[in-house]
């Protein structure tokens, strides 16, 4: 998926971050009045409007990500800005006044090779970090985002950093309102500079530093576990065996879990366009929404999880299906990940298995693929690799030999030819 072209001047006005070129994204607005919430859905170009005209003495919060339909669900989202935790210090022993907190957070960031946030606000009883991204990522980042702040709320776990506050679909209070709970205004505490500008970072960049793994090494356990294969005969999962040497030492846990669930999720979405043109087939509904709301469960929290099923099952279900069958299908899987936090966990090869995914069809996915398509692709992998670097093709080759026929220059046979040079 290509990233979207990005207008470099576009901010947010409360908070100076770098917002997607696309001015037909939405965005919710979150009021709570008379102990409701109340949400209204605007598009990216009414935001500077919004936030300058909304009543300051009002709880109010915003999502954090854009959305390709006027509807905050996951499935929806469209563009990623930041990454972001929630600190809930006013839950600590002993609560550090805010302002006091954001200067011991920069110097505990500087002591544990954290990368600074660029703005600490404080939500009127915490405080909400986040990194700028330079460029807005696109939804098929969806899962490695979710990774990465899940990664941050254990780097701050001593700071009371709220777990559940990593969704995509997440809201956060907006700069400038009151926290009626406190009395006390949401306001930046301290926003990171560099050459007079707040301070961003790549997005890839910023995940390869935060998670355990960077692309660069998963890209290398992959080549690793090929020349193992072409050695032995076998696939070794080092990157596996290495995530648990990691997590023995006590270092952070591996980030592709969510990633690799946010990415069938859209290979499900991918399989119903090449099978069923967009609309999943009789035969075919029970499967899809089972291994769907599952992958779902291990990105999304439980209480978020039945509305965002409900959303991306219309994307590929019939409307009678999801909302007759639906619940009654699902009601093992809710109450599984509502008890455990998570649903059921599924191997690749037995996903391909229970949808009866062909060899056709695994050439268009990205993470439903067996090992006959992954080394179908290393192969080809290789070979471009060997034209790009000038390797003649082997027939052509083949045949020029049998032009020149250099055995006979020689005065040897050709297989006593061909023996030598293989030696």
């Amino acid at each position: 998926m290509g990233v979207p072209s990005f207008q470099p001047d576009l901010f947010d006005p409360s908070e100076n971050r770098m917002l997607p070129y696309n001015r037909r994204a939405f965005w919710t607005l979150n009021r709570k009045i008379g102990g409701r919430l109340n949400q209204r859905t605007y598009r990216l170009d009414q935001l500077d409007f919004v936030l300058s005209n909304i009543r300051s003495n009002d709880d109010t919060f915003m999502s954090q990500c854009f959305f390709s339909k006027p509807n905050r669900r996951a499935l929806n989202v469209q563009t990623i800005t930041h990454a972001w935790i929630d600190l809930d210090i006013y839950k600590l022993p002993c609560p550090p006044n805010p302002g006091i907190a954001g200067i011991f957070l920069r110097q505990f960031c500087s002591d544990n090779l954290i990368p600074h946030p660029s703005v600490i606000i404080s939500s009127g009883r915490g405080l909400y970090l986040k990194w700028y991204f330079t460029s807005p990522v696109p939804r098929a980042a969806a899962g490695r985002v979710v990774a990465v702040n899940r990664a941050l709320v254990r780097a701050f776990e001593e700071w009371n950093a709220d777990p559940s506050c990593v969704d995509v679909s997440r809201i956060l209070r907006v700069v400038g309102t009151l926290n009626t709970r406190s009395g006390q205004p949401v306001s930046i505490l301290h926003q990171e500079e560099r050459d007079g500008s707040v301070l961003t970072y790549d997005f890839n960049d910023f995940a390869d530093e935060i998670l355990p793994f960077s692309l660069d090494q998963v890209k290398e356990f992959r080549e690793l576990q090929k020349a193992k294969y072409e050695k032995r005969g076998e696939v070794l999962l080092l990157a596996r065996e290495r995530a648990r040497a990691q997590k023995s030492a006590g270092n952070r846990k591996a980030f592709s879990k969510f990633d690799w669930c946010w990415t069938v999720v859209e290979d499900l979405r991918t399989l119903a366009e090449i099978r069923h043109g967009g609309t999943v087939g009789e035969g075919d509904r029970d499967m899809f929404a089972h291994i769907g709301g599952s992958m779902l469960s291990h990105v999304i929290e439980p209480k978020q999880l039945w509305p965002e099923l409900q959303t991306w099952s219309r994307l590929i279900l019939p409307t009678d299906y999801c909302r007759k069958e639906l619940m009654q299908h699902s009601s093992s899987l809710l109450k599984m990940s509502k008890e455990q936090g998570a649903g059921y966990k599924y191997r690749t090869q037995t996903i391909i298995e229970r949808l009866k995914i062909s060899s056709d069809e695994e050439r268009q996915m990205k993470a439903l693929i067996s090992k006959d398509e992954k080394r179908r692709r290393d192969r080809e992998h290789t070979m471009q690799q060997r034209r790009e670097a000038g390797v003649i093709p082997r027939a052509e080759y083949e045949s020029g030999l049998s032009v020149s026929k250099p055995w006979e220059a020689e005065g040897i046979s050709r297989a006593t030819w061909y023996r030598k040079k293989d030696r």
